[in-house]
């Protein structure tokens, strides 16, 4: 199968058999709430509070109506048009306007795989998934403490997105007003491997803060790829200190993708608030962001495509990656 010179997802179907973060767990409790991935409209509802999170196609059989309209009642999703309920695993349990009538054949949701692990609801669209959730063991270890961030919107592309996470020349320039310095744009070369579960990069960016912090220091940053769009980049500085930003990037649909972060940190509330590291980060995705939706809708998979220098080694594994992962020449494995 021959590679495009542009990956658009909706047109591969390998793109759905993978789990993405539809949002954080913490997010759905007893109000139905709306997500779009890969183009699918979906409702999340927790049927009890101790239940774990149901997903569905956001959708009621009988007259088309969005669910995550709806609400919640004696442990049931309740259709907002004409009330109909169902419960947790999408059964139908009553239709109110003949309650003592048998229930239609096709009245039952159309479910969704999903599981809550690392405080994120996932989801797959796929009856198959090609692997499981990526690994995250920091998130149990002890030496590590936890700070859940924000799910932010995109107006670009999932590629985009991940591309520029894993690009270490933009940050003296994109994020001059934050960790960025303009005049040390100097980098050293990135060690790039292709991994079993897709990529890792390794390398040193020079920078003029961290959260919470000023004064110029270097990240010596080493970051895994779990194709398709999840990143684990994992920094330690001079210190020891180690900081680890999970992000999850999930596609809306062909232009668009969400960005659900975690960070994990060796230190503790009282050497730096988690405030401080939040604060920092919605400021440097906003700067992100505002770069980003400037870009030309589709993402350019063909190298000829684009000019590449040596600093674009991490661009370059990425879409010769992304090209065999959607022609079929190699999947992944974890």
């Amino acid at each position: 199968m021959t590679a495009p010179d542009y990956l658009v997802i909706s047109e591969h179907p390998v793109l759905r058999r993978f789990w993405y973060v539809a949002g954080f767990a913490h997010d759905v409790t007893d109000t139905p709430v709306a997500r779009t991935v890969l183009g699918t409209r979906l409702v999340l509802w927790r049927p009890g509070p101790q239940a774990p999170v149901s997903v569905a196609h956001d959708i009621c059989a009988h007259r088309d109506a969005p669910l995550s309209r709806g609400w919640i009642r004696d442990c049931h999703l309740v259709c907002p048009y004409h009330g109909w309920e169902w419960d947790g695993a999408g059964r139908t349990k009553r239709i109110p306007q003949f309650p003592d009538a048998p229930h239609p054949t096709k009245s039952a949701l159309t479910m969704v795989r999903s599981q809550e692990m690392y405080g994120l609801v996932w989801v797959c669209l796929d009856d198959s998934p090609l692997v499981g959730i990526p690994p995250l063991p920091e998130f149990d270890d002890p030496q590590w403490r936890v700070i859940p961030e924000y799910q932010w919107h995109f107006s670009c592309t999932a590629m985009h997105l991940l591309e520029n996470n894993f690009d270490p020349g933009h940050v003296a320039f994109v994020h001059r007003n934050t960790f960025g310095n303009p005049d040390r744009p100097e980098l050293t070369d990135t060690v790039v491997r292709r991994e079993r579960y897709g990529l890792s990069t390794a390398g040193v960016v020079p920078v003029e803060s961290r959260p919470g912090q000023v004064g110029a220091t270097v990240r010596t940053t080493v970051s895994k790829l779990y194709v398709p769009f999840l990143g684990h980049i994992h920094i330690t500085y001079p210190d020891g200190l180690r900081h680890l930003m999970v992000k999850a990037i999930t596609p809306v649909d062909d232009e668009h993708c969400a960005l659900s972060q975690i960070v994990l940190r060796t230190d503790a509330e009282q050497d730096r608030p988690a405030a401080d590291i939040v604060e920092f980060d919605v400021k440097v995705e906003d700067e992100d962001r505002e770069l980003l939706e400037l870009l030309p809708a589709r993402f350019p998979l063909a190298p000829h495509l684009n000019a590449h220098a040596r600093a674009d080694r991490n661009s370059l594994a990425l879409r010769r990656l992304w090209s065999d992962l959607v022609t079929g020449r190699w999947t992944p494995d974890w």
